[in-house]
């Protein structure tokens, strides 16, 4: 399968930084399954964790794991460094963020703790983020949140402050069936931004897009992957 303008969102490809990839060989074939789907961008993004590792010394680790990456790498597609941020109060201390964020623009990836209520604290920090550092937030599988999937009108009140959603792509055919309805709903009244793998590797948490790219095709149809697509390349412009 091909996917026209494919840009992936939210991947752990970078070697040895993450959870993610643990070689270069597996960053490279990570890469190649990609590009066998049609992907001309492709924004990395390792985890930071910043309630653990200062901002310096992981914009550090990771522009020095990339430059590994890039001597090895003699593809074509744009690699695009940024983060999956952790939010958190520490992040906040920091004079900016300007490392975290996607192709020198404002938007970042984020996410939270998977209990996360997203109370009115949430809510500040994120506030916070945009007003004193520029940063347009990007929420990271979205699906994942059970606050979030239980309550919609917190992704919409989201979605007004100026927050773009992610859902990875293999939640559309992997979760169980009531979540993979509610995410249809959230397709439906257009609470999802964008579409991602979240890989991690080449086995349990491979860049596979196929089964779920088929199921929004079924119940959305083309223009439904073009938006996704569209939205993508608004966030490296």
């Amino acid at each position: 399968m091909k996917i026209d303008n494919l840009t992936e969102t939210h991947c752990h490809i970078i070697p040895n930084i993450d959870d993610g990839a643990n070689s270069v060989e597996m960053s490279l074939k990570m890469i190649e399954t990609l590009e066998n789907y049609g992907a001309k961008t492709i924004i990395l993004t390792p985890h930071y964790y910043s309630d653990s590792i200062s901002y310096t010394d992981f914009v550090k680790k990771r522009n020095d794991a990339f430059e590994v990456l890039k001597e090895n790498y003699k593809g074509d597609i744009r690699l695009i460094t940024a983060a999956e941020v952790y939010v958190s109060d520490y992040l906040l201390h920091n004079d900016n963020l300007d490392g975290i964020k996607i192709a020198n623009g404002n938007y970042a990836l984020l996410e939270h703790s998977f209990s996360d209520s997203f109370s009115s604290k949430t809510f500040e920090r994120l506030e916070n983020l945009y007003y004193d550092f520029s940063v347009v937030p990007v929420l990271a599988h979205i699906e994942r949140y059970n606050s979030l999937m239980s309550d919609f009108s917190k992704i919409e009140e989201l979605i007004d402050m100026g927050c773009m959603t992610q859902v990875n792509i293999s939640s559309f055919a992997d979760f169980p069936r009531h979540a993979r309805k509610k995410i249809l709903k959230l397709v439906d009244k257009g609470l999802v931004s964008l579409i991602g793998s979240d890989c991690h590797n080449m086995s349990g948490r491979a860049p596979v897009y196929e089964d779920g790219i088929k199921v929004i095709l079924k119940h959305f149809g083309q223009s439904a992957v073009d938006e996704f697509m569209k939205n993508a390349e608004k966030i490296t412009m």
